[in-house]
């Protein structure tokens, strides 16, 4: 990070604060200019007004000509600090606060996968932040664009703000202990204070200050309370107004542990109470005997509440569309109705062409976004209430089996909702070999969440069975990616090793706002692509070029597929966009048994092009390469054997 900005001091801006690099004056003025306090390695803030130039320096208000304000070279003050700290102490919901950045909190580790720049201002002054993700130690190396990184070692930065569970200081302190052996400036920020005391956990901060020697702030990151503390500590660091901490860290782990149970015998006492029913429900979330039929239950509702939103949204706008909006385009441009642009941009009712405005917009707005709305509602909810984690350690036992542990689980659910974010959380798995079957499952078994509309949507006229035989097809396909890697790689997947948050009770503010990201992400990303497919596939119609891949393509998709040569465009479209692939099948009147079929191809045949491209960053052309010819094959394999069975 580019932390240094050499300019005179008569370049400086007013209000900006800088430390001064260089004087080029003549003895006699250095002179004069240290016995005002202006000297190497002094902090000035500049004034307004241009001549003469007027700073402020240890108190006090100094003026100096223009000319001499010309040879005086400063470096612009940029604080910088780094957010530390276990995974799930609520990091990146802090960074958001500070930085008014929409960075995706949840209640599970493994979150935050890459660095998260930011910039914040505490009384006036600039501060530059760096999120990096939860870490439990100060040797722990993450793999960053690429390669393996020591984030405390590499970066630059001038203080740490720790941030820390109160509801489980003992755990969060040993992270603390090691942060403060790189004797930086360190501020511990005790998030979840609240939720401490509502489990009977008192904390003496004033205490937990005096022992360690460094500020201690207690914070509610969901309200932004001790924020201002924050930015109080903040500036007394950048001032260089805080001493050094007295505490004697000792060097071994077990050294450590006994410093931290005589700081928390001294500043933390806990109130006895009887578990709570949902104290209860928490451990029987993560016990079998019961925690796997809850699980089929939350899954089996999960599954019901999405279609049943998205079917409401649907019902709400169809009329408006059909009713309004159509009729509407219609007397603007019914002019060009019968030509070429008209194709583009009204279509012909789906039979041949689909316009952008009308079957373009019907598709992004309408039939996939309120599929898309209800599933990241639903995935905040449970991500906030902390039930992903314990829904991978039920699934740690069958993910075992296929060369994962239970944390790959959540990569994989994140494919539920888009693949791209999906293989970058792959990044948190700690081999080649568990990131590769990571891969494979991802892009088999997990369709996106676009995808899963436009299945549902295009599958609901024909029933409930048709919808359960795609998705157990891609289940099974999972399954045996999954065996077939596991046994042709070798080595040994790890032992699952990861925290179980607390379950907290979601507050509606931070849901809306994370929907509200996601939601705008959709519009950013997919809108636009989805309206160049739409526009890729009439142009294919016009040019001929349609007929053109067909005849080439026709006997693969003919008779392996059994589906209509026509068809064929369409899985070159599904590269760009799958979920518009699947919903422009609606056109041929396909028989519910061979819409199965094509979804299932499909879903797994490729990629989409922004997944593929993240996978070529993340795990390199060959394993990528590999990957690709393996669900391609399995593909067009489990595509012909549902034919046989269902036709």
């Amino acid at each position: 990070m580019e932390k240094d900005n050499s300019r005179t001091l008569h370049q400086l801006k007013p209000g900006t604060t800088a430390q001064i690099k260089e004087i080029q004056t003549d003895a006699k003025m250095a002179g004069k200019l240290a016995a005002m306090g202006i000297l190497k390695g002094q902090f000035i803030t500049r004034k307004a007004g241009s001549s003469p130039v007027v700073v402020n320096v240890s108190g006090t208000e100094v003026a100096i000509g223009r000319e001499t304000a010309k040879k005086i070279f400063v470096t612009s003050k940029k604080n910088t600090f780094l957010l530390a700290g276990n995974p799930n102490v609520g990091k990146s919901l802090i960074f958001s606060r500070l930085t008014g950045i929409g960075i995706i909190s949840s209640n599970f580790p493994g979150t935050t996968v890459g660095l998260n720049y930011g910039q914040t201002q505490f009384d006036g002054e600039s501060y530059d932040i760096i999120d990096i993700p939860g870490l439990y130690r100060l040797e722990e190396e993450w793999l960053i664009e690429g390669r393996k990184r020591n984030l405390f070692k590499e970066l630059e930065y001038d203080f740490i703000v720790c941030v820390a569970d109160a509801s489980h200081l003992e755990r969060n302190l040993y992270f603390l202990l090691e942060i403060m052996q790189l004797k930086k400036p360190v501020i511990l920020l005790l998030n979840k204070f609240d939720e401490a005391q509502r489990k009977g956990i008192n904390i003496d901060v004033k205490a937990l200050e005096k022992l360690l020697g460094i500020p201690v702030i207690p914070a509610v990151a969901t309200t932004g309370e001790g924020l201002k503390d924050l930015a109080y500590q903040a500036a007394r660091i950048a001032s260089h107004k805080t001493a050094e901490s007295p505490l004697v860290i000792p060097p071994t782990p077990e050294g450590k542990w006994h410093a931290i149970g005589h700081i928390i015998h001294k500043v933390q006492t806990v109130k006895h109470k009887h578990p709570s029913f949902w104290e209860k429900l928490q451990g029987w979330a993560t016990t079998p005997a019961t925690g796997l039929p809850i699980a089929f239950c939350v899954l089996i509702l999960s599954f019901f509440l999405i279609r049943w939103v998205g079917e409401g949204i649907i019902d709400f706008f169809d009329p408006l569309y059909e009713n309004y909006y159509v009729p509407f385009l219609e007397r603007i441009f019914g002019a060009w109705k019968d030509n070429y642009l008209g194709f583009l941009l009204l279509g012909d009712g789906g039979e041949t062409y689909f316009g952008v405005l009308t079957d373009g917009l019907k598709i992004a707005l309408v039939d996939v976004m309120s599929y898309v709305l209800a599933f990241y509602a639903l995935l905040g909810f449970l991500g906030e209430l902390g039930y992903l984690p314990r829904l991978a350690v039920l699934l740690d036992g069958l993910l075992h089996k296929i060369g994962l542990h239970g944390y790959g689980a959540l990569p994989i659910m994140l494919g539920f909702g888009c693949k791209v974010p999906a293989v970058m959380g792959i990044r948190v798995l700690e081999t080649r070999r568990e990131r590769i079957i990571a891969l494979a499952l991802i892009l088999v078994l997990a369709p996106c969440i676009s995808q899963t509309a436009m299945i549902i949507s295009i599958l609901s006229p024909y029933g409930l069975k048709y919808m359960l035989i795609v998705f157990f097809a891609l289940f099974v396909n999972g399954i045996v990616a999954g065996t077939i890697l596991n046994k042709l790689m070798k080595g040994e997947t790890p032992e699952l090793f990861m925290e179980i948050p607390s379950w907290q009770v979601p507050k509606i503010r931070p849901l809306l706002r994370k929907l509200w990201i996601r939601m705008k992400e959709y519009l950013c990303d997919a809108l636009p692509l989805i309206l160049i497919g739409i526009v890729f596939v009439d142009l294919m119609q016009l040019s001929g070029v349609t007929n053109w891949v067909a005849r080439i393509a026709r006997y693969p998709v003919e008779y392996l597929l059994g589906l209509p040569a026509e068809t064929t465009p369409l899985l070159i479209l599904g590269f760009l966009r799958k979920d518009v692939s699947i919903a422009l099948l609606e056109p041929f009147h396909l028989a519910p048994q061979s819409i199965v079929v094509a979804c299932v191809f499909m879903a797994m045949y490729l990629p989409c092009v922004a997944t593929f491209f993240v996978m070529l960053r993340e795990s390199g052309w060959k394993d990528t390469f590999r990957v690709v010819a393996l669900t391609l094959g399995m593909a067009f394999v489990s595509a012909f054997i549902l034919r046989l069975i269902l036709l």
